[in-house]
């Protein structure tokens, strides 16, 4: 054999192994890479504290027991059936014994969406954007900004909308925003509503002989 001929083999053999190497590792960027499939929701309103598993198509944890496709959404609410189903941007179905028509607006100048219509026999009409969710939802009104990631703001629900509004968090997972805008806006109409975190009973304030929803505003820090 040449030199040549045995140059060019030698050669040819770096390269397959450069291939080889490339091929193997290609897999293990990709699945490193790939978002996480399961996270949580967390919704912290006053004292209340609420967190939900996302798993693909699972929603679990705090009441929320509800299985979601790309065109309904089943399952149990704190013990009430859920039994919600779309076809384009309409969806239609019932939150226990009360029933849900929702209408989904997305804007095309800027990401985000509108619901409005009727969940759980409540008005509806909640924007969601990139920067904030506001409006009313289920039996109560929220304006939330976007802090650190989370949306962060106040809330009143009925039937005391002219009471103290109390403090909201809300973080979402990555595989959230995976989901499509018509699975988000109604899981977040069910999360945010009555029926998903119910307002927490009023309490004596002491020594001002009225009551409260939620964290006292003049009861200083809590150790």
């Amino acid at each position: 054999m040449s030199r040549r001929e045995s140059g060019l083999r030698q050669a040819l053999g770096r390269l397959s192994a450069v291939v080889l190497s490339l091929g193997v590792a290609a897999p293990v960027s990709a699945q490193v890479a790939s978002p996480e499939r399961t996270g949580d929701i967390r919704l912290r309103v006053g004292d209340q504290f609420l967190a939900v598993t996302l798993d693909e198509d699972r929603l679990r944890g705090g009441g929320f027991d509800l299985r979601s496709t790309p065109t309904s959404i089943q399952g149990r609410l704190h013990g009430e059936d859920v039994d919600l189903r779309w076809r384009g941007a309409g969806v239609d179905g019932r939150v226990g014994s009360a029933d849900t028509r929702l209408e989904l607006s997305r804007y095309s100048a800027q990401q985000g969406f509108r619901v409005d219509g009727e969940l759980a026999g409540w008005p509806a009409a909640l924007v969601v954007s990139p920067v904030g969710l506001s409006g009313d939802v289920g039996g109560c009104s929220y304006s939330l900004t976007v802090a650190g990631g989370n949306y962060t703001g106040w809330r009143t629900c009925q039937p005391n909308p002219d009471s103290e509004p109390i403090s909201v968090a809300l973080g979402l997972p990555e595989n959230f925003r995976a989901l499509g805008e018509t699975q988000q806006a109604v899981l977040l109409s069910l999360l945010l509503s009555e029926a998903g975190l119910p307002p927490a009973p009023p309490r004596e304030a002491p020594d001002h002989g009225r009551t409260l929803e939620g964290p006292g505003l003049d009861e200083g820090t809590r150790p």
